[in-house]
């Protein structure tokens, strides 16, 4: 039987407040609403039944858009739910009267039949000539529960990484970038250059940041899975693909 729309509300909003703890509530100004239009659309045999939402997070200094899913597997939703909103603390536990943290951006960006994944956009303004930019992003193997990270995807983890920077180094200018000048040690092959990343049919989509300047933008790229079929762990492309 499907749920109504309220009984959804109804379950995000508390997952997340129990996820903000007792000190967080009564500062924070929640709001809930329900947005399909950024996820790709769940392959037509899954049965999971996961919705794409997102939960307003208010408060001193700090206004952000949180990914979260509804319905789906109570475990799985749980565990992306949470590491979205953990994400997010990162930023917002340093907003205040001098810093501003705003989101843009942000959304469930896949829903599969094996993985979740979210990524959200946050600038913190100091007071300088432009706020920071910055993306961080969570994904949920379904099936495990589990959160999805880079050590779980390869059998070696620096060989996955080699393979991760050159084919950086081969997409990179096909994006806007093209040949301009860019951070070259933003694409060695380094678990913080990689580990902004989410899950989709076409690939492995990389948040590599704003690594030729401020007004070109944020930057990412996709890697095929076949690119990286080498290093994957067995049945992992299954997962990640779905």
């Amino acid at each position: 039987m499907k749920k109504t729309v309220a009984a959804i509300v109804a379950a995000v909003l508390a997952a997340v407040l129990t996820a903000c703890g007792s000190t967080d509530e009564a500062a924070l100004a929640t709001t809930v609403s329900a947005t399909s239009a950024a996820v790709e659309s769940p392959a037509p045999d899954s049965t999971w039944g996961f919705t794409a939402t997102t939960v307003r997070l208010e408060g001193v200094g700090y206004s952000v858009d949180l990914p979260q899913v509804a319905g789906g597997k109570e475990d799985a939703r749980t565990e992306f739910d949470k590491g979205m909103r953990a994400e997010a603390d990162k930023f917002i536990r340093d907003a205040g009267p001098d810093i501003k943290v705003t989101g843009f951006r942000s959304e469930v960006a896949r829903i599969g039949r094996h993985v979740l994944s979210g990524v959200l956009g946050i600038e913190v303004d100091t007071g300088g000539a432009h706020p920071a930019t910055y993306k961080a992003t969570h994904v949920t193997d379904i099936d495990t529960a589990t959160a999805l990270t880079l050590p779980d995807l390869f059998t070696d983890l620096q060989q996955g990484l080699n393979v991760l920077s050159s084919q950086a180094a081969e997409l990179l200018p096909k994006t806007r970038v093209g040949t301009n000048f860019y951070f070259k040690e933003d694409l060695e092959p380094r678990v913080q250059n990689y580990e902004r990343w989410v899950a989709t049919p076409a690939g492995m989509r990389i948040y590599l940041g704003e690594i030729a300047s401020h007004a070109m933008g944020y930057i990412d790229i996709t890697v095929p899975w076949s690119a990286l079929d080498g290093v994957l762990k067995p049945g992992m492309r299954a997962v990640v693909s779905s």
